[in-house]
């Protein structure tokens, strides 16, 4: 059997699963996947999951069953998603807005990663394509006044993640990625549990 050489100093492995949360636009889902390979992990996208389940994509979900039964499959999936330890999981904006899927990460013992971005981002991103149901059919400046509604409803949830980090435009996905990859390790050297 080979042994992994650790360096004396050198933090250890990010050890269970690494969820990534925020509200849409902030890069969970490029900046998830680019981690992943960082980290020689799955990813995972809750909202791909959800999708492959219903057989159906988000709009259509909330189009068709409404955000209560969208809840409800986001809920069954995080909660198959949470019991890979080998994963990075980027999960929907509001799905932490749900206190049973906290109850999920705390058993899953991984770490909680807050994706982050100026609302003038989040703007700029999620109004590139028309696929956000919470957003449709919302003129520019009623988009940013809902972005700015849920975001301050949705701060309380999303203050309580393990590590907050802030995306940019200025900075390209894959530093991003890798800023988080040292940014986790840290994370898990200064809070391994003593043998």
């Amino acid at each position: 059997m080979e042994l992994q050489k650790v360096r004396r100093g050198d933090p250890p492995p990010v050890t269970g699963p690494v969820f990534l949360t925020g509200f849409m636009g902030t890069g969970k889902t490029k900046i998830g996947r680019l981690l992943a390979q960082r980290l020689s992990r799955v990813f995972l996208d809750t909202d791909h999951l959800i999708e492959e389940r219903a057989g159906q994509s988000i709009p259509q979900i909330f189009a068709t069953q409404g955000e209560a039964a969208f809840r409800q499959l986001e809920h069954q999936c995080l909660a198959e998603a949470a019991t890979r330890t080998d994963a990075v999981i980027a999960l929907g904006g509001g799905a932490l807005a749900q206190e049973r899927n906290w109850e999920l990460l705390g058993r899953a013992e991984g770490v909680v990663v807050c994706l982050q971005a100026s609302v003038d981002t989040i703007l700029e991103r999620v109004s590139r394509k028309e696929d956000r149901p919470l957003l449709a059919g919302l003129s520019l400046p009623e988009k940013r006044a809902k972005i700015e509604r849920l975001l301050a409803e949705r701060a309380p949830f999303y203050n309580r993640a393990d590590i907050q980090f802030f995306t940019s435009d200025e900075v390209d996905p894959e530093a991003t990625a890798t800023r988080l990859a040292q940014t986790l390790e840290q994370w898990h050297a200064d809070h391994r549990r003593d043998p």
